[in-house]
């Protein structure tokens, strides 16, 4: 018997070593690993990546900082003003701003505090950090549940607007800066303010659960809102509006409430997740280009223009790579575990393997040295390269 138990163990060795079993969180075969975080923390709000390597992620009411090329952990710190950071970190010429639910803090890249900006009364109606953006007159402008506000990067307080309706998005560019304002009882509303709080243009949204804008790569505004509640005469929209007026371009409906933000290559052609598929549309006119089912698809898209490959997760745990013609080149379940233990009465090997299910609802980035960041549900982040070959 002992005998047996020993051929037993010598030949699950040797199967070992010939063929090693997948542990914890890899990419292999499609993906060359280059770092990985196993204890980074749920983020509670998207990443923000510099050009000069800085990785800012918002854990509850923490800001981490890492570096990106090599996911050393730099700095950690607990935000100065109340709530959950929700919203990702504004860095705007390497000064970083974070904010909470009353107010606003600006911090160096090292995490030192600069200057915070609390709001008094502490704003009712919301549990969301606020809104930050650039925009016009170069003016930081941050949107909390009572109002809109224009702040000097010194701190100097500018102007405020409100309509008495929670501040849900905001972004800016040189001329005006684009707020939603709304609540579930009377709708929400997309406005153009100009650098004195000013309206230069305004449109009304409807009901909707969240709003994403975004400036697309041939100068227009798109703005994709899922509805509140999905009915026969509802659906989720992208829209492309002219900046200048506000004047819907063209829309593109998919009856669903789960689509995400979107991403542009660089051959005119967006895309995004929804309905558990991935679309690629025409930025010109809007048209359907093709669409894939992916099983359980959840997250936005990161686009290799290099090698014309799209990136995104789903919600157990699995990555999708697609080629921008619509084909599925591969898919990972990444947080695949196998583990192996002896057994008590002798030297049989038990595969005792556990597939618990990582959610990744966060959209990958594509990094400018070619490779791929990657964060999921449960906290685990990482960077790597696809090394799949073309067939």
């Amino acid at each position: 018997m002992r005998l047996v138990s020993l051929f037993v163990l010598i030949t699950f060795c040797l199967i070992m070593i010939v063929s090693p079993a997948e542990a914890g969180y890899t990419v292999y075969p499609y993906g060359q690993m280059k770092w990985l975080e196993l204890k980074a923390g749920k983020l509670s709000a998207d990443v923000t990546i510099t050009d000069n390597g800085l990785l800012y992620c918002p854990v509850g009411n923490k800001i981490v900082c890492y570096d990106l090329h090599n996911g050393t952990k730099l700095w950690e710190r607990k935000m100065d003003l109340g709530g959950k950071i929700t919203e990702p970190l504004l860095v705007d010429n390497g000064t970083v701003y974070a904010t909470g639910v009353d107010g606003i803090q600006q911090m160096k890249p090292n995490g030192s505090v600069t200057w915070l900006y609390r709001i008094y009364p502490k704003p009712q109606g919301s549990k969301s950090s606020g809104v930050v953006a650039t925009g016009p007159q170069g003016l930081i402008y941050l949107g909390v549940a009572d109002g809109f506000y224009a702040l000097e990067p010194q701190k100097n307080f500018k102007w405020r607007y409100s309509d008495e309706k929670n501040v849900v998005a905001a972004m800016g560019d040189q001329e005006v800066v684009y707020v939603c304002t709304g609540n579930k009882d009377e709708g929400y509303s997309l406005r153009a303010m100009d650098h004195q709080g000013e309206r230069v243009w305004h449109k009304g949204l409807g009901d909707i659960l969240n709003i994403r804008m975004t400036f697309g790569p041939d100068g227009h505004l798109y703005v994709v809102t899922n509805p509140a509640r999905l009915e026969s005469n509802t659906s989720a929209k992208i829209q492309c509006l002219d900046r200048e007026t506000g004047k819907e371009r063209w829309v593109y409906s998919v009856k669903a409430n789960d689509l995400t933000g979107i991403t542009f290559s660089t051959d005119n052609t967006l895309f995004f997740c929804g309905k558990q598929k991935l679309f690629s549309l025409n930025i010109k006119d809007g048209t359907l280009r093709w669409d894939l089912p992916l099983l359980n698809a959840a997250s936005g898209v990161a686009v290799d223009d290099q090698k014309q490959r799209l990136y995104a997760g789903s919600t157990d745990g699995r990555l999708f790579c697609v080629s921008f013609a619509g084909r599925l080149i591969w898919d990972k379940e990444i947080d695949k575990t196998t583990g192996q233990t002896l057994h008590k009465d002798g030297g049989i090997m038990i595969d005792t393997g556990k597939d618990e299910k990582d959610a990744i609802t966060r959209a990958p980035v594509m990094l400018k040295d070619g490779s791929i960041f990657l964060s999921t549900d449960k906290g685990v982040m990482m960077k790597f390269v696809d090394i799949k070959k073309e067939q």
